[in-house]
């Protein structure tokens, strides 16, 4: 059996594991936060929260991303309570979402876990490794997958931006996407969405990205803000060449 622990001591479940001694028993602590992968490309922090508010109250989730804005797959959802990640974990893990099934755990970088187990000389279980994932298809606008030879016939990657979003480096770690909005207002134009991305601690990166109605609009606030210092931070705006 896995016997799974809040941070706080309590015991919070039991889960199927094959059976072994009891001195080889293994031992699982659950925090608040549970790590979701195998997320379809598509797959937002919205589709998340909707899915996983159904076993219980979700304070924070987020689809992360690399810089260029592209989601990496995999995802963090955080409950009030480590007995509603449990059952999280208990309920979602094997489920489908969007169209591929999604693996839910224990999230091993838990603030709260990590503390538990440096206090008491724990050493979490070995994390399997990852496999690999198919490329991804082409882009909107009609694009299918690339040849394998594309590159070499072009003599260059071929550019899938739409022109409607920007990527923007150096705000402050504190920054949300709200600021970063009310930051970019002050360019002008229609902003359809802003985003702050963060890293699986919970913590901003120190980058986001911002998507206008237009691709004036968007140019308009690269020139605007890109070189500009902001709380003693030189900010770098630049077209998102993958969105």
């Amino acid at each position: 059996m896995w016997r799974l622990w809040a941070p706080d001591g309590g015991c919070v479940g039991l889960q199927p594991y094959p059976e072994v001694p009891a001195a080889d028993e293994e031992v699982m602590h659950v925090g608040r936060r549970v790590y979701v992968s195998n997320l379809a490309w598509r797959t937002s922090w919205q589709d998340l929260k909707d899915t996983f508010r159904e076993v219980g109250n979700v304070v924070y989730s987020n689809v992360i991303k690399d810089e260029a804005g592209r989601s990496k797959g995999w995802g963090i959802v955080e409950f009030e309570t480590p007995e509603e990640a449990l059952e999280a974990i208990n309920k979602l893990n094997g489920t489908e979402l969007a169209g591929r099934t999604i693996l839910v755990r224990e999230d091993r970088e838990d603030r709260d876990v990590k503390q538990y187990n440096a206090e008491n000389g724990i050493t979490p279980p070995a994390r399997p490794p990852r496999e690999p994932r198919a490329p991804r298809a082409g882009r909107g606008r009609g694009r299918g997958p690339r040849p394998a030879d594309a590159e070499a016939e072009q003599g260059e990657e071929v550019n899938q931006s739409s022109g409607l979003q920007i990527v923007v480096n150096g705000l402050p770690w504190a920054w949300t996407w709200k600021e970063l909005k009310d930051l970019m207002a002050g360019a002008g134009g229609n902003i359809v969405r802003a985003d702050v991305v963060y890293g699986r601690d919970g913590r901003s990166r120190g980058y986001g990205t911002v998507r206008y109605e237009t691709a004036e609009e968007a140019q308009a606030a690269i020139e605007h803000f890109n070189g500009s210092e902001l709380e003693g931070r030189t900010l770098s705006v630049r077209l998102d060449k993958y969105a």
